[in-house]
């Protein structure tokens, strides 16, 4: 059973970054699966890298996508993507090693970043991105 199903108004306008989000989501609910029905607390390593690696290449695009629009707010975009990744390793260890409170803790952290920095921080760019991206096409 899903977790999060995903809303038009989760989109933020670039299809790209909407189909990444889309797909982050979907990991999302993978995680609250396996957590959920899970009778030991535990979480895999795969799942875990699964979840790392996709969130690395997600940022490192929309990264890229505003350092080449030229978008001022770049540096807090990177340092907000630090702090998640250096949180998501922060508690890494405790997810694989089944604390049930870790995992409740990890998946909140997940679902509150959804909504505040997918729904709200990436929202802050649309306009400037758009913008840049139909000179460009001039």
């Amino acid at each position: 059973m899903a977790f999060f199903i995903w809303k038009d108004s989760f989109n933020i306008g670039i299809e790209e970054i909407d189909q990444q989000h889309r797909e982050f989501l979907g990991l999302l609910n993978e995680y609250y699966e396996v957590v959920s029905l899970s009778k030991t607390a535990t979480l895999d390593h795969e799942l875990v890298n699964k979840l790392k690696s996709y969130v690395s290449m997600h940022f490192d695009f929309e990264v890229n996508l505003l350092k080449n629009t030229g978008y001022v707010e770049t540096e807090e975009q990177l340092k907000q993507h630090n702090y998640f990744e250096s949180r998501i390793s922060e508690l890494e260890s405790s997810m694989v090693q089944g604390n049930a409170e870790a995992l409740n803790a990890v998946f909140t952290f997940l679902r509150d970043w959804f909504l505040n920095h997918v729904l709200e921080s990436d929202r802050k760019y649309v306009p400037y991105v758009t913008k840049q991206q139909i000179l460009e096409k001039k």
